[in-house]
């Protein structure tokens, strides 16, 4: 049975011209198409070279400045200066404590309704042994008028507090919700390898 097809194949193939033809034009498509993509990807592969190679001649340049020491030691400097302002706490529970206390104090301020402050977590920063970082919410109702007098008042908090999310959602009051992030001084004394509150020991 599939020899005699084969053998039909074989004959019609013979005796079909424009079969032919259209096997040879597919061919040729299928070569061209094959061509092409080898060029495109010589292209890409050459831009990508020089792309690095363009990379590696500023680095290069980069490396040559003698600056960069003087730089690398200001740019410690400066951030050591950030740290010394944020506020130091002798314990992951007390940073916490202290966060949700400003929250409250910022919702008070600004005359929110139906406050609720509390932490999530507490984490160590990484790269940064003495510092803690802690997540705060804050969901309460605001009046008319106020939301512009909360997000002066968040701003204040800058550095050390930065306002991660804001939801604001609109009925018959308007409901806000935030999301903080504070950061605190380890005490002096505070194992700095020691594992925040909540984290696995």
């Amino acid at each position: 049975m599939m020899r005699a097809r084969l053998e039909q194949m074989i004959a019609e193939w013979r005796q079909n011209r424009r079969l032919r033809l259209g096997a040879l034009v597919v061919l040729v498509v299928l070569g061209l198409h094959f061509v092409f993509g080898l060029a495109d990807g010589r292209d890409a592969t050459m831009a990508q070279y020089a792309r690095d190679a363009d990379l590696l001649a500023r680095l290069q340049e980069a490396g040559r400045e003698s600056a960069w020491p003087e730089r690398a030691v200001e740019a410690e400097a400066a951030l050591a200066a950030v740290e010394a302002t944020l506020p130091e706490v002798a314990s992951a529970g007390l940073a916490q404590a202290e966060l949700q206390a400003w929250l409250a104090g910022q919702a008070a301020s600004a005359g929110l309704a139906e406050a609720r402050v509390r932490a999530e977590t507490t984490l160590d920063v990484p790269g940064h042994p003495a510092l803690w970082q802690v997540v705060a919410r804050l969901d309460a109702q605001v009046p008319p008028g106020r939301m512009s007098m909360l997000l002066h008042s968040l701003s204040g908090g800058l550095p050390w507090i930065q306002v991660e999310r804001v939801d604001i959602s609109q009925g018959r009051q308007t409901q806000v919700s935030l999301v903080v992030r504070a950061y605190y001084r380890k005490a002096a004394g505070v194992d700095a390898d020691a594992p925040a509150q909540g984290d696995p020991a």
